[in-house]
């Protein structure tokens, strides 16, 4: 990734802070972005951006490309869980708000992003952040396994859209994370201590390498699929998930 111009969203997030260290790391420009907070300290410049925001997100990607020349990759990692484990106590508008972002939050960061490339005739990479829930019936968290259903279209349709210009579109579909959203999910299970962990332990458990992904694992895999030498990798859903899924076509 040497001198190539990465746009982070989610930055301060778990997954998404490792992925503005690791580019950085790797000699990547990382411009970052997240709703409010602090720019990361290996970030050059940071947006207070909420993808949920059509205006807001066309004008930083144009800020982007006209501060910085270009933009090589976008990595968008902003997402969010929810509140409601139970899909029959979630309300419609829970299930709207985790949707918008999610789903229409990324739709739009692509589709401004895919635009610009396409008008500077840059042969770049777009990688998304799905998630092993999305190909699985599960009993929690219904919005947030439906929008990570959606982020998965919306990079296959892109690719098939974008590879002719060159450039690729792939998505992660990470398992459990040692994040802060893991620990929001774990805590669901009931309000001791103790239920959270055991929730943790049983999890760990299904999993074949018995344990979590740390965020730079997940990173790791971000380099890979965004490195300019693999743009004829595209319309791909890569599980950094542990084993998860095996033998049902991942």
């Amino acid at each position: 990734m040497q001198d190539q111009i990465v746009f982070v969203t989610g930055a301060n997030g778990g997954i998404g802070s490792s992925m503005v260290s690791a580019y950085a790391a790797g000699g990547a420009t990382v411009i970052a972005s997240d709703r409010g907070g602090e720019k990361p300290e290996a970030a050059v410049a940071y947006y207070d951006l909420d993808v949920t925001d059509e205006t807001a997100t066309a004008a930083a990607i144009v800020d982007v490309i006209a501060r910085f020349g270009r933009m090589d990759a976008l990595v968008h990692a902003a997402g969010v869980l929810g509140e409601t484990p139970d899909p029959l106590k979630t309300s419609t508008s829970e299930f709207a708000r985790i949707m918008t972002i999610n789903a229409t939050g990324t739709f739009t960061v692509v589709r401004e992003t895919a635009q610009a490339m396409l008008d500077h005739e840059i042969r770049g990479t777009i990688l998304l952040f799905s998630s092993v829930a999305a190909k699985e019936a599960r009993r929690t968290y219904l919005p947030y396994n439906a929008s990570k259903i959606a982020v998965l279209h919306i990079m296959w349709s892109m690719a098939q859209i974008l590879g002719p210009s060159g450039i690729s579109v792939n998505a992660i579909t990470p398992g459990p994370v040692e994040t802060n959203m893991w620990a929001q999910l774990a805590n669901a299970s009931g309000d001791a201590a103790d239920s959270a962990t055991r929730a943790r332990a049983e999890r760990a458990a299904q999993l074949p390498m018995q344990r979590f992904a740390q965020p730079d694992e997940v990173a790791s895999a971000a380099l890979f699929l965004t490195d300019p030498r693999n743009r004829y990798i595209t319309g791909v859903s890569l599980d950094v998930a542990g084993g998860a899924h095996l033998g049902m076509g991942t």
